[in-house]
């Protein structure tokens, strides 16, 4: 079985959550122009200031994502 990876980017400030969703967009054109196979995507809330955008691939995409898309940080999701 595949590990699933979650590639992070973290957003701070009054407009986190507004951010977090407009750089979901640009995440998903990347997606859609080079075909990426994508577990799960979205934004979440942390709190007042700060919200994440993520989206979930197959460990073997992470080398190739990281080096074009630069995430703030990877998590190992069950």
């Amino acid at each position: 079985m595949k590990k699933k990876i979650k590639l992070i980017w973290q957003f701070s400030g009054k407009n986190a959550l507004k951010i977090a969703d407009h750089h979901l967009v640009h995440l998903n054109e990347y997606i859609l122009q080079h075909d990426i196979d994508v577990i799960d995507k979205g934004t979440e809330l942390i709190n007042e200031f700060s919200s994440i955008s993520f989206i979930i691939v197959d460990d073997d995409l992470v080398e190739k994502l990281r080096v074009v898309l630069k995430p703030h940080r990877g998590l190992i999701v069950e």
